[in-house]
């Protein structure tokens, strides 16, 4: 369901736009606008803008813009309620709790398991650095871990007893909750609970704000399962929740990219390497809920899966689902025998980086792997190759990419390239028949005109609200329109004050939809323009003369040729005495 209008309006009224992107962007004033490094392209030199009146921002170097609800949407990757649920919680307003399934008492429920998780997250980490941690302490330590990363990833300790972190909760926290959080069992024939958690190092799982949710555990005894996690909740969604992601957004924007690993510990040892932007599933496959969760950070992942069999597997159904959300896909290959954990224990965080630089594409990899699990010498072998690569191949949506990786597929089996290519088209058919033709690329109308100094002055008074701006839109003319890149904001604006409605960047905004016009505002309104001499009514006549001026040009030259051809035009002549008189009187 979606918010009120009188709460989306409060939110726009509340939010400072300049404050809010400054706490990601660093800017700098420069004129009436703030100025900085674009988030959304790599730039080294500042083109993105920022206003606070009106409140926009926009990029001269890709054109991405828009209001403060548009620049989380794309920093962020969410919807638009999502955005304004976040805007609203930045600047401490009281999101409605009506909105779509959460009732008040499953808000205040969430709440109560967020701060019971919280304290249980305080007693583990209290029990790992003292006695009842000793063994998992121990262990970890023995594994090379430094104090500072586990105590970054807040490492904890479940000793081997029946109720230590019952006894601990009870006192606060009813039984209910507890069950609710998937902290304690219910016994089995008696009444009474016990932990579900015992003789285990505890990784608290935390989602993206950085609060706990869940945790996985580790046993210390051999016992199975050797990994045990808790139970999805109201707050826990594992097909929903990436560990790590709380410590690596910023890693993972800063570098492009973001590294799926397998477990818990490959990322702390990441962590502890200096590589930020890892993250890993908790205890279960890759979803398509985790791929658009990823895709919000970043338009490239990196695949680094144990290399037996189980993680193979793992990296084949992993790639499938990254790729259908739209995702680049890497998948970098260590030594034999090698984990991300030992990997990065042993050789270092610098030579790990090195093989994220050259971590080949996903069909790459595939190809790799195709031709050494194959007998390419073989017939048999040939078609069992080809067989493990054409299913991704096909699902490749451009024809020229699938094109281009044809050759490699053919020389790394050593098939036949005219077999091959049909193959293909006949893998592609059956997937529903080849895809359409991207859409001729054509040149947008206006866009390569640049802004005449009158146009720009006059669109800066119309977001200003300036007085005498209405009166002075309403003297423009069809004919003052042509050839100008504002033809039809001004066109727009002109009609909404022929209905009474005043000029102002609220207004355009919302009749203003053609996207290079969008985009023609919002360079407008970060843009600094001296326009404090400016008048709407100069700048109107300055427009009206300019199309006068042309147009009497275009009659002289008629003129011209009719006389040279013995010819006259006497209304051609009548209109240019007309227009010459309207252009003396402005």
């Amino acid at each position: 369901m979606a918010f009120p209008d009188s709460f989306v309006d409060e939110v726009r009224r509340t939010a400072n736009i300049v404050s809010f992107i400054s706490e990601v962007v660093p800017l700098k004033k420069t004129g009436a606008s703030w100025k900085g490094l674009c988030p959304f392209h790599n730039e080294k030199s500042p083109s993105f803008n920022v206003r606070s009146e009106p409140p926009v921002f926009h990029c001269f170097g890709c054109g991405e813009g828009g209001d403060i609800f548009k620049f989380v949407m794309l920093r962020e990757r969410v919807n638009f309620p999502e955005a304004i649920e976040t805007i609203a919680r930045r600047f401490g307003i009281v999101v409605p709790e009506t909105r779509g399934y959460e009732r008040g008492e499953d808000r205040k429920e969430r709440e109560e398991i967020l701060a019971l998780l919280d304290a249980a997250a305080q007693h583990f980490t209290h029990n790992f650095w003292t006695a009842p941690g000793t063994k998992s302490r121990e262990y970890l330590q023995g594994r090379g871990f430094k104090k500072e990363t586990l105590e970054k990833i807040r490492t904890g300790a479940a000793p081997d007893s029946w109720s230590d972190l019952l006894d601990a909760m009870r006192k606060k926290f009813a039984p209910h909750l507890l069950l609710s959080a998937g902290l304690i069992l219910e016994r089995q024939g008696k009444e009474g609970h016990y932990d579900r958690f015992r003789n285990r190092v505890i990784f608290p799982i935390l989602n993206e704000s950085g609060k706990v949710v869940a945790f996985g555990a580790r046993c210390l005894d051999g016992s199975e399962p050797k990994y045990l996690n808790s139970p999805e909740t109201t707050v826990y969604q594992k097909s929903r929740t990436l560990y790590g992601l709380n410590w690596a957004r910023d890693p993972i924007r800063e570098s492009g990219r973001a590294l799926m690993m397998e477990g818990y510990l490959d990322v702390a040892r990441a962590i502890e390497s200096g590589v930020g932007e890892a993250v890993a599933t908790c205890g279960t496959a890759l979803t398509a809920a985790h791929g658009r969760l990823l895709h919000r950070f970043s338009d490239r992942v990196i695949l680094n899966f144990d290399q037996d069999d189980a993680g193979k597997k793992a990296t084949l159904k992993s790639l499938e689902i990254l790729t259908e959300e739209g995702m680049d896909v890497r998948i970098v290959s260590l030594p034999e025998g090698h984990d991300p954990d030992t990997y990065l224990r042993e050789a270092g965080g610098d030579a790990y980086r090195e093989r994220l630089k050259v971590a080949p594409v996903y069909v790459e990899w595939l190809i790799e792997r195709a031709a050494a699990e194959n007998d390419t010498k073989t017939p048999q072998g040939k078609a069992a190759y080809l067989n493990a690569v054409l299913p991704t191949l096909s699902k490749i949506a451009s024809a020229v990419e699938r094109a281009a990786w044809l050759p490699r597929v053919v020389a790394a089996g050593r098939l036949d390239g005219a077999a091959a290519e049909q193959e293909l088209r006949r893998a592609v058919s059956l997937r529903g028949g080849a895809p359409p033709p991207a859409p001729a690329l054509v040149a947008p109308p206006r866009a390569g005109r640049r802004l005449l100094p009158a146009e720009k002055w006059l669109l800066t008074l119309m977001l200003q609200e300036a007085e005498g701006v209405d009166e002075a839109l309403a003297e423009l003319q069809e004919d003052d329109f042509l050839e100008l890149r504002s033809a039809g904001v001004l066109r727009a604006a002109k009609a909404l004050i022929l209905k009474g409605i005043r000029v102002g960047a609220a207004t355009l905004a919302e009749i203003v939809t053609d996207e290079d016009d969008r985009r023609m505002m919002r360079e407008v309104a970060v843009d600094s323009v001296p326009v404090e001499q400016a008048q709407p009514k100069n700048c109107v006549i300055e427009l009206r003369r300019r199309a006068l001026d042309q147009r009497l040009k275009t009659i002289q030259k008629d003129l011209d040729q009719k006389q040279a051809a013995g010819e006259e035009d006497r209304a051609l002549f009548q209109e240019k005495v007309k227009l010459a008189k309207e252009l003396r009187s402005l």
